[in-house]
């Protein structure tokens, strides 16, 4: 089976919102994690076949954020976690947004309670083992 444009985008999409929920989690957005945000948007975009660069990436939080922000923000949250998670299908491409989930929480030298739950939530989700970080207050 080929994936089209279309199909790729759509999941491009989805990969893009699990990332930013990555940022958004704890609250906080900082510089060292749009950073990140860009660079591991950039880097899953070949997986993807997705023409998308750091000024796209930019655009693309900036354009989502406020929404994102707002369904944060809702009772549903847990439930808009899990849907963003759960749209990811493939393997190879769970395996590396995982990865990419840890080097944004980590990026700004800071690993929150919040951000532990989504890695927490990801895992247990994907089947991975959560790594060993120090939860920081």
């Amino acid at each position: 089976m080929t994936n089209t444009p279309e199909k790729n985008q759509d999941s491009f999409e989805d990969v893009l919102r699990v990332l930013a929920i990555s940022v958004i989690i704890d609250e906080k957005i900082r510089d060292r994690e749009l950073h990140e945000f860009t660079r591991q948007a950039v880097g899953l975009s070949e997986i993807c076949n997705a023409d998308f660069d750091a000024a796209a990436a930019e655009a693309w939080f900036d354009k989502n954020k406020p929404v994102i922000l707002t369904e944060m923000a809702g009772k549903g949250r847990n439930t808009v976690i899990l849907k963003a998670l759960t749209r990811i299908k493939t393997e190879v491409l769970r395996e590396n947004i995982y990865d990419s989930m840890i080097a944004i929480s980590v990026s700004d030298k800071e690993y929150h309670r919040d951000e532990s739950d989504l890695i927490r939530s990801a895992a247990t989700i994907w089947g991975y083992t959560r790594p060993p970080l120090k939860v920081t207050e």
